[in-house]
């Protein structure tokens, strides 16, 4: 009696090793499977979604849109950021938005260097 319970042991301790090591793996190949936000943002965003691929959030990790409607909203004189209405629904292009930004980027810090210029 004592043998088979040891024998019962043993053969349980292997299945539980097998699953585990399985269940390791299938945690490990489903990481590798998922694509990555940048990878899967469509062509023509929502404020919200551009958001997102910006990586434009709030401490709860939800996107935050106040400063893409801003620039969205600035007359034409002053480099908005462009976007197009499908209905009455606001888009932005992935493309388009993500060159706006590279020219921004580069707009502010000619900008910021002109500023320091003039106070030294």
């Amino acid at each position: 009696m004592l043998d088979q319970n040891l024998d019962l042991q043993e053969k349980l301790a292997s299945v539980i090793d097998r699953a585990t090591k399985e269940a390791i793996a299938l945690v490990l190949t489903q990481r590798e499977a998922a694509p990555s936000s940048v990878e899967s943002a469509p062509d023509w965003m929502t404020a919200s979604q551009l958001a997102r691929y910006w990586q434009l959030v709030n401490a709860n990790g939800e996107p935050t849109t106040a400063g893409i409607m801003k620039w969205a909203k600035r007359s034409a004189n002053d480099h908005p950021l462009p976007h197009a209405y499908m209905g009455d629904l606001l888009r932005f292009h992935r493309d388009e938005a993500d060159l706006w930004a590279r020219e921004e980027a580069e707009r502010r810090r000619v900008q910021n260097e002109q500023r320091r210029l003039k106070i030294a």
